[in-house]
């Protein structure tokens, strides 16, 4: 039989490693935008007609695009950290932001850390998001996000956690419908964007 110095030894050192990988994962500005308080799907208008559009309306239809992309960057981020700072998994956060891939990754990322009694508290400083448009219908989006003000805490008791600090974050969008999604997540590796 073990030590139960040990365990708890054990059971803290694996809840640190989740909180640093959790950390590693998400974060939010906490600059207040108009409408802020809504977490929806950014949605586009439909394009010019080709016919009919002049070469300044099809960059408007560009700008529109990066101007959604942006909040739907920005309403992503509200919905990892209410899902994080909340105590129940709710897949509804994420409706009308992401796909349900992304969703479901997201969940099963925080099951863990809510099975041990882990929430977060405060909530990370996400900078302005950096939109590239691959096409018409697929997006990159990265930006730095601080985890410093993003805490973890179980009973009531903040658990110390490993930051890498300032770190890019990259995700990739697509528009289905007429509505823009976070498809996929990738490694802060492949950002282009330095922190």
């Amino acid at each position: 039989m073990m030590k139960p110095t040990t365990v708890r030894a054990r059971v803290l050192a694996v809840l640190l490693t989740a909180v640093a990988c959790l950390t590693a994962g998400c974060s939010s500005s906490g600059e207040e935008q108009e409408g802020a308080g809504e977490i929806m799907g950014a949605e586009t208008a439909p394009p010019e007609s080709p016919t009919g559009a002049a070469e300044g309306e099809e960059t408007g239809t560009e700008e529109a695009d990066v101007a959604a992309l942006e909040q739907l960057y920005r309403d992503y981020w509200k919905a990892l950290i209410a899902l994080e700072n909340g105590d129940a998994l709710d897949p509804g956060l994420f409706e009308g932001i992401a796909t349900p891939g992304v969703t479901e990754e997201q969940i099963s990322r925080v099951q863990p850390m809510k099975d041990d009694g882990i929430r977060r508290e405060g909530e990370p400083a996400v900078d302005d998001p950096v939109v590239e448009l691959i096409s018409d219908d697929s997006a990159r989006i990265e930006s730095c996000v601080d985890p410093e003000n993003w805490t973890a805490v179980r009973n009531g008791e903040n658990l110390p956690i490993q930051s890498a600090g300032k770190s890019p974050r990259v995700v990739l969008a697509e528009r289905t419908s007429g509505t823009w999604l976070i498809s996929e997540e990738r490694p802060s590796e492949e950002a282009v964007l330095t922190c």
